[in-house]
């Protein structure tokens, strides 16, 4: 510290909350063990939606479009799998990157 330190009630009083604050278990294991909760794993994966490329969300948005139209005509199981096959990144891609531009999470 570049100041003076503390005086000794100062001390006292700091020794003493500090105390009280070792006496409440759960807030001294959480402060020992300083884990990352499921919050920082929900904005790793809102950081990394934002790695993508814009690129590939839009062949993504395009492909999901062009298999719909198709869809739309063929009436074929393996087109409707197709379709949804690419649909589902692309609206999982599109919400993520959407959440985290809400949320003023940068990559």
């Amino acid at each position: 510290m570049d100041g003076p330190g503390l005086s000794r009630r100062e001390l006292l009083i700091l020794a003493e909350i500090e105390d009280d604050l070792r006496a409440d278990g759960r807030l001294d294991r959480a402060l020992r063990t300083m884990r990352r909760g499921p919050r920082w794993v929900v904005g790793g994966l809102l950081r990394a939606t934002l790695r993508v490329p814009g690129a590939v969300l839009s062949v993504l948005l395009a492909l999901s479009l062009g298999l719909l139209m198709v869809s739309a005509t063929a009436h074929s199981s393996p087109v409707l799998a197709a379709f949804g096959l690419v649909w589902a990144p692309t609206l999982a891609l599109a919400a993520a990157r959407l959440l985290a531009r809400r949320r003023g999470i940068t990559p």
